[in-house]
């Protein structure tokens, strides 16, 4: 950082200078600047001048940081200016970038991570006592705002790099930040589905609330339900008792203050401590049975499903011949503590005696019935595509024989009302089916509706809103009267529903019929192998 001049400059001081005199300051949160707003600016100023100072603080040799104003500094540059009003004041580091802060704070295009790593550049100033509570003080944010923000600095490169290209809003963004680096890629990846468009597959960004309900369910662990003692600063070592942890939502009420519940932001270390209490219960007691909550074949020996039963010891008042197997006592029953899959680490009652009348007399599903479940699940998943293209190829046709009933004035005005109150999934399908995304830009940040909409005469905003009226029928695979509701406006526009899910139908299958010869080849090949092997090693 360069120096501070001390000259015998005013405190305060009002002047012009040259632009050769100014120098941009390497600490300045904003990295980013529209080029198109750039050139708008540049040519207000060679009409009007500059007409907001500068801030800048005086360096040696007549050299002048600018503290706020690079945006303006940069226009003028653009619009061949030789001077520029600016305002002097003598500003040490600190407040030089707390004026940055600020300053960016208050303009409302700045980027959530500019903004993010100015917070963060001050409470990292060395010999500076910035707190949290400082600079939301300092800046008008709640400490809330400032915790959350200084989040955003933690997120893993690619995520960041999302965000900074607004691929990721800033709610989803402080959702992945939240989580530890090793967590984050995973999270990054399920805030984007990937669903069906005219143009092909596309990855589209989902609800803010979905991806929390995705990280809560997969990525964030329940301390209440932990089968280890909690408190045990002895389980592990390294990490210390659960209470002291920092990395758990009851320690983070700033970035946490929508739960009540305690959660393990750390899943390595939640296992490393579940693997070492599952280690010490065994040692403890050699009798216990192990177990593994998954149903394929265990890797450490454990008894898999299917080779004992679960007694379920909150149901077993339940009496009479309706009585499931699994809330029955037997003879044999004893304690088993799972050592993989889910439940791990819990101590639990089972029979594991394959004698057992009660317990292990019952039909098991063979690998034939899983294999011909497992056929059955992929048949429907087949059906339930077709019948989406099919859907989607109805709507298509609707749109082309719908008329304009309406006068544009009418159609535009209901057709924004219409938008306005679509799910955002919807509003991206809209825009992917009207304004394709040039080549070399992101797929999942395509223009804006009113790119396409305000070009639209009234047979458009017609056919505009007959697709927003079935966009749910023709996207949504789990709607109940879509086929329904499709084929009856199909039947006023004289649609053939028919043909089209014939043409379909005849397309998957084709595809399947290739995909099956590709793994039969992929079969001949695998088999050819093995002869040779086993004929090399005779």
């Amino acid at each position: 950082m360069p120096t501070v001049q001390k000259t015998s400059i005013p405190s305060s001081d009002y002047r012009d200078l040259l632009l050769t005199q100014l120098v941009e300051s390497p600490t300045n949160p904003r990295k980013r600047y529209d080029e198109a707003r750039l050139r708008e600016l540049a040519d207000t100023i060679r009409e009007q001048a500059v007409l907001e100072p500068l801030l800048v603080r005086p360096l040696d040799n007549e050299k002048f940081e600018i503290v706020a104003g690079s945006r303006r500094f940069r226009a003028a540059q653009l619009a061949g200016v030789g001077r520029v009003p600016v305002r002097v004041l003598h500003l040490d580091d600190a407040a030089s970038m707390l004026a940055q802060v600020v300053e960016n704070g208050q303009r409302e295009d700045i980027h959530p991570l500019e903004e993010a790593n100015g917070f963060r550049a001050l409470l990292d100033l060395p010999g500076q006592p910035f707190t949290i509570a400082m600079i939301a003080a300092k800046a008008g944010k709640t400490p809330q705002y400032v915790a959350q923000r200084l989040k955003l600095t933690e997120l893993v490169p690619p995520a960041a790099d999302a965000f900074l290209a607004d691929r990721l809003t800033v709610g989803h963004a402080l959702l992945i930040a939240k989580l530890p680096p090793a967590q984050q890629g995973d999270a990054l990846t399920a805030a984007f589905k990937t669903t069906w468009m005219t143009g092909g597959e596309t990855q589209i960004l989902i609800p803010v609330k979905e991806l929390a309900g995705w990280i809560e369910s997969n990525l964030l662990l329940e301390l209440q339900i932990a089968p280890f003692d909690r408190s045990d600063a002895a389980l592990l070592p390294q990490a210390g008792a659960c209470h002291d942890c920092p990395k758990r939502t009851g320690a983070n009420a700033l970035l946490f203050p929508e739960t009540d519940r305690d959660q393990c932001l750390d899943r390595p270390c939640y296992q490393a401590k579940v693997a070492a209490h599952v280690a010490r219960a065994v040692e403890r007691d050699p009798h216990l049975i192990q177990i593994s909550g998954s149903w394929g074949t265990p890797q450490n020996g454990a008894l898999r499903r299917g080779q004992y039963v679960q007694i379920e010891a909150t149901k077993l008042s339940r009496k009479g011949r309706d009585a499931k197997p699994e809330q029955k006592k037997c003879a044999h029953m004893t304690k088993g503590i799972v050592v993989e899959g889910g439940g791990c680490g819990h101590i639990v009652d089972v029979c594991a005696e394959p004698a057992c009348e009660i317990h292990h007399d019952g039909p098991r599903q063979s690998r034939e019935a899983q294999e011909k479940a497992r056929a059955a699940h992929r048949r429907e998943e087949e059906r339930r595509k077709e019948e989406l293209v099919t859907r989607r190829r109805v709507l298509a046709a609707i749109l082309a024989k719908v008329t304009a009933p309406l006068a544009k004035a009418d159609l535009e005005l209901i057709g924004r009302e219409f938008i306005n109150h679509l799910p955002q999934q919807y509003r991206t399908l809209l825009r992917e089916r009207h304004a394709p995304v040039p080549a070399g830009k992101s797929k999942s940040n395509p223009p804006e509706i009113e790119a396409f909409s305000g070009d639209l005469d009234e047979a458009g905003y017609s056919r505009l809103l007959i697709e927003i009226s079935l966009l749910d029928a023709a996207y949504n695979a789990y709607s109940q009267d879509g086929a329904k509701r499709l084929e009856a406006v199909a039947r006023r526009y004289r649609v053939n529903v028919e043909r089209i899910a014939v043409a379909v139908a005849a397309e998957f299958s084709s595809n399947r019929k290739k995909r099956e010869e590709r793994r039969q080849k992929a079969n001949g090949k695998s088999k050819s192998s093995g002869r040779l092997a086993k004929s090399s090693r005779a």
